[in-house]
């Protein structure tokens, strides 16, 4: 996932999770607009867009993820149950490719097709940080 949702979800529920999600969301548009080297003009427009589309990837990930975790909790699940968990994680990938197609196309009428790009380049570092900082995290527990 490009998105932040993916990063906080898993680990904070409720109040906590809604603040650390906004902090970490404005953090990643401050860094992918760095990274993009947009103009101010084109900033507002690109925020209210990409947090858009974040929120949709995150709605088409969720059920896929509540699977996963339940499935994770389990300690011999079945056969079927990895095949439904599967099964939904595929389909939920579809859909946010899907849905970054029409963002992408959404992006293209304001951004040029190099900030475009180094978008999808900013948000696969981003993730890896983010990823990065989680295992860091684990590992201190």
């Amino acid at each position: 996932m490009g998105c932040v949702a993916a990063v906080c979800a898993r680990d904070h529920d409720g109040k906590k999770h809604d603040k650390m999600f906004e902090e970490v969301q404005e953090f990643k548009m401050k860094y992918l607009a760095q990274e993009m080297e947009l103009k101010d003009d084109q900033k507002e427009q690109f925020f209210k867009l990409y947090d858009e589309m974040c929120r949709k990837r995150f709605e088409a990930m969720k059920p896929a993820w509540t699977l996963e975790k339940n499935l994770k909790k389990k300690s011999s699940p079945s056969e079927e149950e990895y095949q439904k968990a599967a099964e939904a994680m595929s389909k939920a990938k579809e859909q946010s490719a899907a849905i970054e197609k029409e963002y992408t196309e959404k992006f293209s009428k304001f951004l040029s097709q190099k900030q475009i790009f180094k978008m999808k380049e900013a948000e696969e570092e981003f993730r890896k940080k983010m990823q990065e900082m989680r295992q860091n995290k684990k590992g201190k527990r």
